[in-house]
């Protein structure tokens, strides 16, 4: 009846081990009877030592139900003393730790605290692994996994139950904000879930295979007991080998063991691999994480350089997705074909998956870091400037009285600015690189090098051009020690490799021209032909297809990084893909052929050709007015300026009158971009600048309706009077182009309004007990709102930190604060009222700035639950704001008279802010109108809430998150969105999604800004 698995594997009756006393647990002629007595049938249950050599328990049914219960007895009897253990190592690690390792504040204690658990369990797995390592090297997986578990893997197993337990238990208790719900909550539930299951199975020796991974632990929890911030690339190594190669050869192995285990594996792999992207990403992270303007904030840190980087994570790629394939293959031929068939699909869907993954992680590398690790490594982004000048140089009317502050590139705008013999011209970059192509080329116009030679090195790549006349007489006018340590490394390299696919830019044009060559269309740009020219063959039909591949969103993000796009700035269009495919189109099929589109002339062929296909600046016609200046005159007009264009200074005391900042703003978040716009502001001519910018994001003129809601990108720049220029641009990545002025009373220091950064966060028990509310709300027939936040008052602001994010933005950018001084002159009572204030939290972000308002400027805080307005009080006082804020229980749809009575009458505030309420306003239109009302003319109206993607407001999943939000009283609505645009004139809507706390929803939100018209 039963049976027993040898130590070689093989399968022996359980009769041929029994003997005359067959029952080990029966004495004296009990013992002696045949295998068909009383005592039952046989069950054999292979019981292992700590040697893992197997012998037979052999007994009767009722004593092998006596040993079940024994075994149950024998791990809750482990699983204490790996409690009790564990309590007694931390309480001693609590006190040893600060001392081995000094901790100068408590929350470098809660930090060491949280690893003490951490760096136990995963020396003693790591020990256990180890061991089992060693078996799998001289038996093989198969054997390993063939054999049944042993009293030490079981142990074992109680063990790591005991710790994911133990950790969260004194994590609550102890060092609460230290556990996150991924790393922390979600982990440790997950491994006790799936321990339990094989514990219950007894399958725990393929929790064993798992055990060597924690070795990669073991470093971390090291380095943190020990206050490390960074983990060096050892660490990378080790886990990629064991978390990464190593699980995916033991996953793969177990499949013809356990499909269960099997599943777990690839669970935890595709942790795995999060993982080791996350760290990656930080490693990675510099000082330009949001573009390289964020270099003033921050200091970089040594880095390898990004092709090491790139070769590195290539080589990851490939040996996974290699070892994925291989031991799918070797598996083969080991199951019947039915299953082999089944079991095959899925492995090979397994191998596309994960290595699609994998590949995720290089193409992150690249596209995150190739402009940071270029300008930390000195290396050219951009080759050629690819922003038309032409477009700013007619629509701000460039003349000889502007002093210009732009961006350097490859100082094709500046040389082209250069040509209308502006005053002066500040041309800044971060990029050494970029300043050092500037000043060689302002180098030869010094030398006065003739205009063919001049166009023969930088339109035609000539090396010989460059040696004859570097050292004689270029090296010595570079007016940057920087750029003669550039050019003395490279020398003429860079033009023997043709300077046209140099750089990162450089790498689009090669693989432009690497299309363009073969299918003529290189040869037809330099025969002047058009699009229209060749619509009656085979090449028109191949651009059509290429224009159409190339349009879609998934090729164009991956594409665009070669051509010096950062991730930042594609993400303007990442809501809007239609637009942005439709302008690729356009571009290939019709802008790209103009006779005087120099940008895609010298891309697709490699070269520049006679003016117009070249900057003119380099033309004959118009590099003799470069040659008319003397060296003193051209040191005189054109200054070059290493570091951000926010501290660039002006030459004269008037300030900047023309500013043209290319398409930097696009890679900036909010708070970088709105310091960097009030510093550079406050060094400009406030009656005679003009702003100029590019963006990604498409602007009014693409809207094919009203309701598609295009408007400038940035918060801040809203709140400068902006319009859209409608020129053409050759380039036409650019969806939309920007022009601004400054208002002559327009308080910049408020594009930065001061408040405090605190943030706060629930523990466990308190998101509980917000989401017991918010269920019991759910189940309610009649929504009561007062009674949802009366018993959640306390825990409102923790829960909600992570529930509603982006309100510090809102409050302290979308807010239009800088023209709050000139509405202020209509003398409302309210500077702000706030829409559903709840415990006053969105204020906390403007606290300071408030302060700094005249006193007759008061705060009005509206809320429906006296319990929130309690808190808000508590609040409002602690802050210092007590004496000019009013603290206003109503319903905003209560009605004008109504709302008159408690103070808030018709036309009486500058700003009204609306912080994610008006989708739990039934009446949110009369809300709307109340809001509006309370406006003075041209104040403005600011709300963030959820709503439905614009543009795929009835799918199936905007249909999910609208009926799940609508169980709590949140009715997600794309009217409201539609309803507030045609009421006001908007300035500013984004739309962004961020996950829910403990679901896999991501709604969208929005923030908007609209100006009251009269």
């Amino acid at each position: 009846a039963g049976s027993r698995i040898s130590g070689g594997g093989s399968i022996q009756p359980a009769t041929a081990l029994i003997g005359p006393h067959w029952c080990s647990l029966c004495s004296g002629d009990v013992c002696k009877r045949d295998i068909r007595s009383a005592c039952g049938p046989v069950r054999s249950v292979a019981l292992n030592s700590h040697e893992s050599k197997p012998y037979v328990f052999s007994g009767c049914r009722r004593h092998f139900e006596s040993g079940a219960a024994m075994d149950l007895q024998d791990d809750l009897t482990v699983f204490g003393l790996s409690i009790a253990l564990l309590a007694v190592a931390y309480a001693i690690g609590r006190v040893v730790g600060p001392k081995v390792t000094k901790c100068e504040t408590d929350e470098q204690r809660r930090k060491q605290r949280a690893w003490i658990l951490t760096l136990i369990s995963s020396v003693v797995c790591s020990a256990h692994g180890v061991f089992f390592l060693g078996r799998v090297i001289k038996h093989g997986f198969g054997h390993e996994f063939s054999r049944g578990e042993t009293v030490a893997d079981r142990r074992v197993a109680l063990f790591f139950l005991a710790y994911c337990i133990a950790d969260l238990a004194t994590g609550a208790l102890d060092y609460i904000d230290e556990i996150d719900y991924q790393s922390g909550w979600a982990h440790h539930s997950f491994y006790g879930i799936g321990l339990c299951v094989l514990l219950y199975r007894k399958h725990t020796h393929f929790f064993m295979a798992g055990l060597i991974e924690e070795l990669p632990t073991v470093l971390l929890a090291w380095a943190r007991l020990a206050h490390a911030k960074e983990l060096h690339w050892p660490f990378a190594l080790l886990y990629f080998i064991v978390r990464i190669l190593y699980h995916v050869v033991a996953t793969f192995e177990v499949l013809e063991h356990s499909l269960f285990a099997f599943g777990l594996g690839l669970v935890i792999f595709r942790q795995h691999l999060w993982w080791l992207g996350a760290w990656w990403r930080r490693s990675s992270a510099s000082a330009h994480a949001a573009g390289p303007q964020e270099t003033r904030f921050k200091k970089t840190n040594a880095q390898l350089n990004l092709h090491t980087k790139l070769l590195i994570c290539a080589a990851m790629v490939i040996t996974q997705s290699a070892t994925m394939l291989h031991v799918t293959i070797e598996g083969y031929g080991r199951r019947d074909w039915v299953h082999e068939t089944m079991t095959v699909v899925g492995l090979t869907c397994a191998w596309i998956y994960f290595s699609y993954e994998a590949v995720l992680i290089f193409a992150d590398t690249y596209t995150r870091g190739f402009i940071a690790l270029a300008i930390k490594e000195q290396k050219v982004i951009y080759n050629i400037s690819w922003e038309d000048p032409r477009v700013e140089r007619e629509e701000l009317k460039l003349s000889s009285d502007d002093v210009v502050l732009t961006i350097s590139s490859a100082g094709c705008n500046v040389l082209d600015y250069l040509l209308e013999k502006p005053k002066h011209i500040t041309a800044v970059d971060l990029n050494e690189a970029q300043l050092a192509v500037l000043d060689l080329k302002l180098a030869c116009v010094a030398a006065k090098m003739p205009q063919h030679d001049f166009f023969a090195l930088w339109g035609r790549s000539d090396p010989r051009v460059f040696t004859e006349h570097y050292r004689p007489s270029l090296r010595a006018r570079l007016r940057r020690d920087a750029s003669r340590r550039y050019w003395d490394s490279n020398l003429d390299e860079l033009f023997r490799d043709n300077w046209m696919f140099c750089g990162t830019s450089g790498l689009m044009a090669f693989l432009f021209m690497l299309i363009a060559r073969p299918l003529g269309i290189s040869s037809a740009l330099q025969r002047n032909l058009r699009f229209e020219d060749l619509k009656k063959g085979y090449l028109a039909r191949l651009i059509d297809f290429g224009a159409w591949v190339v349009g879609q969103p998934l090729v164009w993000t991956y594409a665009a990084p070669l051509g010096g796009i950062p991730p930042e700035q594609l993400a303007l269009v990442d809501r809007r893909p239609r637009v942005f495919s439709e302008r690729i189109r356009e571009i290939l099929a019709t802008r790209m052929w103009s006779r005087d589109n120099y940008f895609y002339h010298g891309y697709c062929t490699g070269q520049f050709d006679a003016f117009p296909k070249c900057p003119r600046y380099m033309s004959a016609e118009h590099y003799p007015k470069l040659l008319a200046m003397s060296d003193a005159e051209l040191k005189e007009r054109v200054t070059l300026f290493h570091g951000s264009w926010g501290d660039a200074e002006p030459p004269t005391s008037s300030g900047f009158t023309f500013v043209s900042l290319l398409d930097s703003m696009d890679w900036m978040p909010p708070t970088l971009l709105a310091t960097l716009v009030k510093d550079m502001l406050s060094r400009c001519d406030r009656a005679k600048c003009r702003v100029f910018w590019r963006s990604y994001a498409p602007g009014p003129m693409l809207q094919q309706k009203a309701t598609d809601l295009f408007t400038v990108h940035s918060p801040a720049l809203a709140q400068l009077p902006h319009r859209e220029v409608q020129s053409y641009d050759r380039v036409g990545w650019y969806l939309s182009q920007w022009t601004a002025t400054i208002p002559q009373d327009a308080d910049l220091d408020a594009l930065c309004p001061a408040g405090s950064s605190k943030t706060y966060e629930n523990s466990l028990m308190d998101d509980a007990l917000v989401c017991l509310a918010m269920a019991r709300q759910a189940l309610r027939k009649d929504k009561d709102v007062a009674a949802f936040y009366r018993n959640q008052a306390g825990r409102y602001d923790g829960f909600r930190e992570s529930l509603l994010p982006d309100r510090d933005t809102f409050l302290k950018y979308t807010v239009p604060w800088s023209r709050v001084p000139t509405l202020l002159k209509k003398q409302p009572t309210y500077a702000l009222v706030c829409v559903g204030c709840g415990t006053a939290r969105d204020v906390e972000f403007v606290a300071d700035h408030l302060k700094s308002l005249p006193r007759s400027a008061r705060v009005a805080l509206c809320d429906l639950s006296p319990e929130l307005l309690a808190q808000a009080k508590l609040r409002v006082d602690k802050l210092g704001l007590a004496d000019r804020v009013d603290l206003i229980q109503c319903d905003i749809t209560a009605g004008p008279a109504a709302l008159a009575k408690l103070g808030l009458r018709s036309k009486d505030s500058a700003v009204v802010a609306c912080s994610y309420c008006l989708t739990m306003i039934p009446a949110w239109k009369a809300a709307v109108d109340a809001m509006l009302d309370l406006l003075v003319d041209d104040g403005a109206l600011c709300l963030i809430d959820f709503t439905q993607r614009f543009d795929r407001a009835s799918t199936l999943v905007e249909r999910v998150y609208k009926a799940w939000f609508g169980l709590d009283g949140v009715y997600f609505n794309r009217d409201q969105v539609d309803y507030v645009a045609a009421r006001t004139a908007p300035e500013y809507y984004a739309e962004a999604r961020s996950r829910v706390p403990y679901t896999p929803w991501y709604p969208t939100r929005y923030l908007f800004a609209g100006r009251k018209e009269a």
